[in-house]
């Protein structure tokens, strides 16, 4: 699992049994990754795709063999985590003969 940004890893380790990793970005932003065993620790710098752990498979609920649980807050707002990625906002289309 890459980070999303150049920040400061603020957490690694287990929270309620799972294992997370949270980075500290700038304007407030903070990523969470999970469920990925950290390969970081608290403290830690990060730059834009810097390995942060491995994503790890097989939790409840997941249709794939491994699924990220992927979080975006300013403060205490929870933002769209694809936001980052500058795909611009999500559009829904008709579809034809719908």
């Amino acid at each position: 699992m890459r980070s999303a940004g150049a920040g400061v890893v603020r957490f690694a380790g287990p929270v309620g049994g799972r294992p997370v990793v949270s980075v500290d970005h700038a304007d407030g932003l903070r990523t969470t990754y999970e469920p990925v065993s950290p390969g970081v620790r608290a403290g830690e710098r990060v730059q834009p795709g810097d390995g942060l752990g491995l994503l790890l498979p097989g939790h409840p609920g997941c249709p794939e063999h491994a699924c990220l649980h992927w979080g975006l807050r300013r403060d205490q707002e929870y933002l769209d985590p694809l936001s980052l990625l500058g795909l611009g906002p999500v559009r829904l289309l008709p579809v034809p003969g719908r």
